[in-house]
């Protein structure tokens, strides 16, 4: 249940930060950005791999380092607004 819920706090705080950013005045880089989309992608990856790996600790950890990819739309949009990346 761990990695589902990594999924959905990645995505949450990803739109979070976008919609934050926007209000600020920034623009989204990519003109078809959908969180509803991103969501699905990455709990459809999450559930296949759920499927296919074993149920071993390194597998799950593995598992669980992917669903925590789902973060990095966040700390991008962070960094941006914070003036520590500028495009």
């Amino acid at each position: 249940m761990l990695p589902f819920l990594h999924v959905f706090g990645g995505v949450v705080s990803d739109y979070l930060t976008t919609i934050i950013g926007l209000g600020m005045g920034f623009c989204e880089m990519n003109p078809q950005y959908n969180p509803v989309l991103s969501l699905l992608v990455f709990l459809g990856i999450t559930v296949m791999l759920t499927l296919i790996v074993p149920r071993k600790k390194p597998w799950i950890l593995s598992l669980n380092g992917i669903a925590i990819a789902s973060y990095l739309g966040a700390i991008n949009n962070a960094m941006v607004i914070l003036g520590l990346l500028s495009f």
